[in-house]
Protein backbone atom coordinates (compact mmCIF):
# COMPACT_ATOMS: atom_id res chain seq x y z
CA UNK A 1 0.00 0.00 0.00
CA UNK A 2 2.71 2.49 1.02
CA UNK A 3 1.50 5.39 -1.14
CA UNK A 4 3.22 8.15 0.87
CA UNK A 5 0.17 10.42 0.71
CA UNK A 6 -0.20 13.32 3.09
CA UNK A 7 -3.08 12.09 5.19
CA UNK A 8 -4.57 14.35 7.84
CA UNK A 9 -3.59 13.24 11.33
CA UNK A 10 -6.49 14.35 13.53
CA UNK A 11 -5.19 12.25 16.43
CA UNK A 12 -2.08 14.47 16.61
CA UNK A 13 -4.19 17.16 18.29
CA UNK A 14 -5.94 14.72 20.67
CA UNK A 15 -4.40 14.07 24.06
CA UNK A 16 -3.88 10.33 24.64
CA UNK A 17 -6.74 9.82 27.09
CA UNK A 18 -9.23 7.08 27.86
CA UNK A 19 -8.57 3.38 27.84
CA UNK A 20 -5.59 1.86 26.10
CA UNK A 21 -7.02 -0.39 23.40
CA UNK A 22 -5.11 -3.53 22.53
CA UNK A 23 -4.75 -4.24 18.78
CA UNK A 24 -7.50 -6.90 18.66
CA UNK A 25 -10.03 -4.46 20.09
CA UNK A 26 -8.97 -1.81 17.55
CA UNK A 27 -9.52 -4.30 14.70
CA UNK A 28 -12.94 -5.24 16.08
CA UNK A 29 -14.07 -1.66 16.68
CA UNK A 30 -13.02 -0.43 13.25
CA UNK A 31 -13.95 -3.51 11.25
CA UNK A 32 -10.53 -3.32 9.62
CA UNK A 33 -8.25 -6.31 9.33
CA UNK A 34 -4.87 -6.51 11.05
CA UNK A 35 -3.05 -6.07 7.72
CA UNK A 36 -5.23 -3.06 6.75
CA UNK A 37 -4.52 -1.30 10.05
CA UNK A 38 -0.77 -1.88 9.89
CA UNK A 39 -0.63 -0.79 6.23
CA UNK A 40 -2.54 2.39 7.10
CA UNK A 41 -0.17 3.05 10.03
CA UNK A 42 2.79 2.66 7.65
CA UNK A 43 1.16 5.19 5.28
CA UNK A 44 0.45 7.64 8.12
CA UNK A 45 -3.31 7.26 7.65
CA UNK A 46 -4.03 5.60 11.01
CA UNK A 47 -2.84 6.47 14.52
CA UNK A 48 0.16 4.39 15.61
CA UNK A 49 0.14 1.92 18.46
CA UNK A 50 2.21 2.86 21.50
CA UNK A 51 4.59 0.37 23.07
CA UNK A 52 3.38 0.01 26.64
CA UNK A 53 5.82 -2.73 27.53
CA UNK A 54 8.41 -4.90 25.84
CA UNK A 55 5.74 -7.20 24.39
CA UNK A 56 2.56 -5.11 24.41
CA UNK A 57 1.21 -2.29 22.29
CA UNK A 58 -1.97 -0.28 22.65
CA UNK A 59 -3.80 2.66 21.12
CA UNK A 60 -5.24 5.47 23.26
CA UNK A 61 -9.02 5.39 22.89
CA UNK A 62 -9.13 9.14 22.23
CA UNK A 63 -6.84 8.72 19.20
CA UNK A 64 -9.17 6.11 17.71
CA UNK A 65 -12.17 8.36 18.44
CA UNK A 66 -10.47 11.29 16.66
CA UNK A 67 -9.67 9.07 13.67
CA UNK A 68 -13.28 7.81 13.45
CA UNK A 69 -14.71 11.33 13.84
CA UNK A 70 -12.44 12.62 11.07
CA UNK A 71 -13.51 9.81 8.73
CA UNK A 72 -17.18 10.44 9.54
CA UNK A 73 -16.83 14.18 8.86
CA UNK A 74 -15.08 13.45 5.56
CA UNK A 75 -17.88 11.08 4.56
CA UNK A 76 -20.53 13.66 5.44
CA UNK A 77 -18.79 16.41 3.49
CA UNK A 78 -18.61 14.14 0.43
CA UNK A 79 -22.35 13.50 0.38
CA UNK A 80 -24.08 15.19 -2.48
CA UNK A 81 -27.11 17.25 -1.62
CA UNK A 82 -30.08 16.70 -3.93
CA UNK A 83 -30.84 19.53 -6.36
CA UNK A 84 -33.71 21.86 -5.42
Amino acid sequence: MNTHKNFPKPWADCPPTGRLLRPQEVFERTGLSRSQVYAMIADGAFPPFLKVSERAAALPESWLDCFVNDRAQAALSNLHTPPN
